[in-house]
C-alpha cells in the first residue's frame, strides 16, 4: 500500500470489487467442461470392460463346444454362465447365440452399465474355435 498515492490505492480497491465473484465464475464455466468429459471417459472404460467381458464369455463357450464331445448346447450354456457369474456387474443382460461346423462361432451380446443416458453401451463379441477331431496315423 504506497500511502504517498491515495489515488492508487483507492483505483485497486475499485478493482478488487469489481473482480468478486470472477473465479466462481470461472469455476463453473470450467466445471460444464470438465464434467461432461469425466463422464465420458469413465462411460468409455466400462463399455471397454463390457467387451472384454463379452469376448472372454464368448471364448469360454467356444472352447467348451470345440472340445472332443462338446456340443453347441454345452458351449451356449457355458458363455451364459460365465457371462452371468464372472462378468455380472460389467456385462447387463448377456445372450449367447452360436452357430455350429467345423468351426465354432459364440457370440455374447449384452450391455455397459451406463452413466451417460444417450450414450449407446451395447456390446457384441464373436469368438471361434475349430472343433477337435482326434485321427489315428496309419502307417505307410
Amino acid at each position: 500500500m504506497d500511502l504517498a498515492n491515495p489515488r492508487l490505492t483507492a483505483r485497486q480497491a475499485r478493482r478488487r470489487r469489481a473482480e468478486r465473484g470472477s473465479s466462481v465464475i470461472a469455476a463453473a464455466i470450467a466445471f460444464t467442461v470438465i464434467l461432461p468429459l469425466l463422464s465420458a471417459c469413465f462411460q468409455a472404460a466400462l463399455w471397454f470392460a463390457a467387451r472384454d467381458a463379452a469376448l472372454s464369455a464368448a471364448r469360454q463357450g467356444a472352447d467348451a463346444a470345440a472340445a472332443q464331445g462338446g456340443t453347441l448346447g454345452g458351449g451356449l450354456a457355458a458363455a451364459c454362465q460365465y457371462a452371468r457369474t464372472a462378468a455380472a456387474g460389467i456385462l447387463r443382460g448377456p445372450a449367447c447365440a452360436g452357430s455350429t461346423g467345423n468351426t465354432i462361432t459364440i457370440t455374447v451380446t449384452g450391455s455397459a452399465p451406463a452413466i451417460v443416458p444417450l450414450f449407446p453401451a451395447r456390446v457384441t463379441e464373436q469368438a471361434q474355435a475349430p472343433r477337435e477331431r482326434f485321427t489315428t496315423r496309419t502307417s505307410p
